[in-house]
């Protein structure tokens, strides 16, 4: 029998039991920067009709257990999620944002006089400290998968040639939550074959909840589409109905945020509808008053940055320290983006020709990027490493031409190479970073940078905006793939 992976509940316990510590130690900490000392006082005092007086440790030891309450009905530590699926962070929010609601109706109906500076303290550090505790569990969680611990084992049913496509997949995942264990031939009769041996078996369907204990699958992925195959997947389904193994179906289309699929039940069939790319309505508005509130406050902080460094690029072959360009932006609107100029000058008119002699050993075609282009000056090395010369376009955030983060903005010479899915990333703003800065960035292939700029482009959120911020301050520090 194999060996059975530790459980992913252990996990997600271990969790909710950091979650406490994490939300207790903020709101002690909390407490005493407000009060410094313990208010000796009744909890609750009542102060006239339907008016009460609440010591503010009373209201602490309330949120706490609230918060807590909420963490577990939104089931932020679900096993099949936490530890893997952005909605994990979606759902702490969600959970956070109401107790919040639900604080704001206490007070306003039951007219209690509470500290607003202590409890927007509480909710607002409080959040911050568990989206940091999540995420740091999760860099050990990855670090024990690469280890071959924590998980989740699969089966695979399907056609052959289907199969193979979705091994390759999981080869690549470099997250490596998911372990395949062993693929079952669409024939008949079944047939089993173990990944990590190569031992083959044929079996009745009847026996495919006791093989699927046996080898500890938590998960059957099934491939594959089409009328008679529709037939199968259903009894695949009733085998392991009321088993505690997850039954998974690929859809054909794949690359698409959950948050656009919604199940409807067309003459009996149950179909998933795939709801149209839009960027209006309340989202896009929040990424719009951010970008104007953090693209200025970027700008003004970084505005001694800039002018040091465009002193220093000044200096050094008393050339502009300031360069222009033509990009391209949202719906092919083409505009002038700003950067410290980091080459010679006239640099841009040997654009084509070193692109062409140095075409056969590029990484990315489309992209001209050359980590030994004789074309950049010594300042301007130091400067890209580290991104100092894209400081500049938080100019271009605020004029509404790119938005903090978003795909790269592209070159016209390089847009009129694109095929016509590649001109789907021309529907959001560009940005000043994105997953192409945090993905490689120029050791990337184009396709690479295709596939990654068209995933922000479908799943886009403003969650995913701020976790792309934040880890671009990583790798900009690191310099990695920057040139």
């Amino acid at each position: 029998m194999a060996r059975r992976p530790h459980p992913m509940k252990n996990y997600a316990a271990a969790v909710g039991f950091l979650d406490f510590v994490v939300l207790l130690v903020t709101s002690a900490i909390t407490y005493y920067a407000c009060y410094g000392r313990l208010l000796i006082a009744d909890n609750v005092q009542d102060v006239g009709t339907l008016r009460y007086e609440i010591s503010p440790q009373f209201v602490g030891l309330g949120l706490l257990v609230t918060w807590l309450l909420a963490l577990t009905i939104f089931k932020t530590r679900d096993p099949k999620l936490v530890g893997s699926d952005f909605s994990e962070y979606r759902r702490v929010v969600n959970a956070s944002l109401t107790v919040l609601g639900l604080l704001a109706f206490g007070a306003l109906f039951f007219k209690v006089d509470v500290s607003r500076v202590y409890v927007s303290s509480i909710l607002f550090f409080g959040l911050l400290a568990v989206l940091l505790e999540r995420r740091i569990a999760r860099a050990w969680l990855r670090k024990q998968r690469l280890n071959g611990r924590f998980r989740r084992r699969v089966a695979l049913y399907g056609p052959k040639e289907d199969i193979e496509f979705e091994l390759q997949k999981f080869k690549k995942n470099k997250e490596a939550e998911f372990e395949p264990i062993f693929v079952i031939e669409a024939s008949h009769p079944l047939k089993l074959k173990e990944l990590a041996n190569g031992n083959e078996e044929e079996f009745d369907l009847a026996a495919l909840p006791e093989i699927c204990k046996k080898h500890s699958v938590e998960v059957l992925q099934v491939i594959g589409s089409g009328s008679t195959s529709a037939q199968m997947h259903k009894r695949l389904y009733w085998a392991l109905d009321g088993y505690d193994i997850s039954f998974v179906v690929s859809p054909a289309i794949t690359g698409v945020s959950s948050t656009k699929l919604t199940t409807r039940v067309i003459a009996g069939s149950p179909l998933l509808e795939i709801a149209s790319t839009k960027f209006t309505g309340p989202q896009y508005l929040l990424k719009t008053a951010l970008d104007i509130t953090l693209g200025t406050l970027a700008f003004l902080v970084s505005l001694p940055i800039v002018l040091v460094t465009a002193l220093i690029v000044k200096l050094e072959d008393k050339g502009p320290a300031f360069f222009t360009q033509t990009r391209v932006g949202l719906n092919g609107r083409e505009f002038k983006i700003y950067k410290l100029r980091s080459m010679k000058v006239g640099a841009e008119l040997e654009h084509a020709e070193r692109q062409k002699a140095l075409s056969d050993v590029q990484t990315n075609v489309n992209m001209f990027k050359d980590p030994e282009d004789p074309r950049v000056t010594k300042v301007g090395r130091v400067i890209r490493k580290y991104s100092i010369d894209e400081l500049p376009q938080f100019l271009n955030v605020i004029k509404g031409d790119m938005s903090l983060v978003g795909p790269r903005p592209p070159l016209l010479s390089e847009v009129e190479q694109w095929k016509q899915h590649e001109v789907r990333r021309l529907l959001v703003k560009p940005g000043v970073t994105g997953p192409w800065q945090i993905g490689g960035r120029s050791l990337l292939t184009w396709e690479e940078t295709v596939a990654i700029d068209l995933s922000y482009v479908e799943n886009w959120t403003v969650l995913v905006d701020l976790a792309i911020i934040f880890r671009t301050i990583l790798y900009v520090l690191k310099g990695k793939g920057a040139f």
